[in-house]
């Protein structure tokens, strides 16, 4: 016979499981960024939300950090591990270096994770290559964590987390340069010749004038000055410091 204590026992540990998150259902968010800040703020908001559910707030779909990274790579390894792999990640534009954020957006999309740009660099060039690549979603840094965290569960659901506005500028805007030639912009900035920028990169002379030619009738610039100004204006690269 069962006695009456085993039987509270018994009760505690049925309540203790129906308590305990949900993580089939949970939604696994990973946040890349070169600022640590917003990892914790994002997990913070998480906390948060999950206190408030605790005290008898609107239930909805938990979700759960799994995970940062500061870099390209560190962003890669979260995508290809075996556990804990994000469903939803929250990437910056600018990490490392010049817009090598999209290269993260591109991989998520490749992975079959969302991902939903988190920066505030508002141009309209990279809201196009950010949709051109497969992000599922654009939002400034200034957006409060609990509209982010909303974001994140429309996405996970297939949806999107684009402003009326982020898609029209997405459709007008010009396609950013490629990664080889924010290169050749980059060395422009340092004042460097068509000769310089070839041995710099391992190029021909003629390669770097064709790329040159290719972004002067592209963006309507006659100069390279005119282009370099215009790559930082469009936040493609930073200026030089």
């Amino acid at each position: 016979m069962i006695s009456r204590s085993e039987r509270r026992a018994s009760a505690c540990d049925d309540a203790a499981v129906d308590d305990a998150p949900d993580v089939s259902r949970s939604i696994a968010l990973a946040v890349v960024d070169d600022h640590p800040a917003i990892a914790l703020a994002m997990q913070a908001a998480i906390g948060a939300e999950a206190d408030a559910a605790g005290h008898g707030g609107t239930p909805r779909a938990p979700v759960r950090f799994v995970g940062s990274a500061r870099t390209v790579a560190q962003a890669l390894e979260l995508l290809v591990r075996e556990t804990d792999r994000p469903q939803v990640i929250l990437c910056d534009i600018q990490l490392e270096s010049g817009i090598d954020g999209l290269d993260v957006i591109e991989a998520a999309h490749e992975a079959d994770a969302r991902a939903i740009v988190l920066t505030s660099f508002d141009r309209s060039s990279l809201m196009r290559a950010a949709f051109d690549r497969g992000a599922a979603g654009f939002l400034d840094k200034k957006t409060d964590p609990a509209e982010i965290l909303a974001a994140v569960r429309t996405v996970a659901e297939g949806g999107t987390a684009f402003s009326a506005a982020t898609l029209d500028a997405a459709r007008s805007a010009p396609r950013p340069p490629s990664g080889r030639e924010i290169e050749v912009i980059r060395e422009i900035q340092r004042g460097a010749t068509s000769d310089e920028i070839g041995g710099r990169l391992g190029i021909s002379t003629r390669t770097v004038e064709s790329h040159l030619r290719r972004l002067f009738d592209r963006y309507g610039v006659v100069s390279r000055a005119e282009l370099a100004v215009l790559a930082i204006n469009e936040s493609w690269v930073e200026a030089s410091r």
